[in-house]
């Protein structure tokens, strides 16, 4: 029988095909990685992994292990939530994790309906724009999580679901310079200070492209945000009262527009958000099938 240690071994080497990244991913030395893997293999009585000049590669055996473990840990994992569930609250507990862009556009509309329809219900969302919900999720304290694709480069453990891109809007408060210009460049918009979520690496990546990817748009990314913070409420109300831009989806900004506290930027080019969901194999009760199945209705990519 496979320890814990050496099940997280196996997983990590075969998400990361290195040693030394696996190691860090666990925040374990090398040498006692290395040392949980001689374990997993002695327990196994096979060899999981190809070592190689470049990294390393699962053999026959070790992809048919990794499937197992998927089998095992999916049945522990739903034996756990249940039990958890049942202990905690007696019901169904729907615990779901998102960044700041999903929160209106995607999770508030299925809510809505959900807790309508459903009694005895009991949501809690946490809101994050790391890939912290993913993490989240792996370790079992949420049960679904929506993000940015760029958070999922290994999804081989959990059920994904791609969601439809979504255009990503520019406001500003209505008597903003920006709006005296017409259609502007999409470059000219983030050249500008601006309100926004955590700006992770493909973000940052991208919005350097856009500015010429250069030098002068890398000082330019460096320097952004202004201000930063994952709650839309804080981002929409100081960008009504600064010269600040905010860009996000149409529904974080529909209230303030409607009131005139804040104006779209009118743009020449489109900018899309691609976002993913997904849950854990296993541990699938009544509310998180309710949400998984409304979303997949509503928002689902073709």
């Amino acid at each position: 029988m496979l320890e814990d240690h050496q099940r997280r071994a196996i997983r990590a080497l075969a998400r990361f095909g290195s040693f030394r990244e696996a190691a860090d991913h666990l925040a374990i030395s090398p040498a006692s990685f290395s040392r949980h893997i001689k374990q997993a293999e002695r327990a196994v009585g096979m060899t999981l992994f190809d070592r190689q000049r470049n990294g390393v590669r699962l053999t026959t055996a070790g992809r048919e292990v990794l499937r197992l473990l998927d089998d095992f840990d999916g049945a522990v994992g739903s034996f756990e939530v249940g039990l958890r569930r049942l202990r905690d609250t007696g019901g169904d507990y729907l615990r779901i994790g998102c960044g700041p862009l999903p929160g209106r556009a995607i999770v508030s509309p299925i809510l809505a309906e959900l807790l309508r329809t459903q009694s005895g219900v009991r949501v809690a969302v946490r809101v994050d724009a790391t890939k912290a919900p993913i993490d989240a999720l792996r370790r079992g304290e949420l049960d679904i999580a929506l993000c940015d694709l760029t958070h999922t480069p290994d999804m081989s453990d959990l059920d994904l679901k791609i969601i439809a891109p979504k255009s990503i809007v520019f406001v500003a408060r209505p008597d903003h310079p920006i709006h005296e210009q017409g259609p502007v460049e999409l470059a000219a918009v983030l050249r500008l200070p601006m309100a926004s979520p955590y700006l992770h690496k493909h973000w940052r990546v991208s919005i350097a492209r856009i500015l010429g990817n250069d030098e002068a748009a890398w000082e330019t990314v460096n320097r952004l945000p202004v201000f930063e913070c994952d709650d839309y409420a804080l981002l929409t109300d100081l960008t009504g009262r600064t010269n600040m831009v905010c860009g996000g989806v149409a529904e974080a900004f529909a209230e303030h527009e409607s009131l005139g506290l804040l104006r779209r930027i009118d743009m020449r080019e489109e900018m899309t958000w691609n976002i993913c969901a997904a849950r854990r194999k296993g541990g699938i009760f009544p509310a998180q099938q309710a949400f998984w199945d409304a979303m997949v209705d509503l928002y689902a990519a073709d």
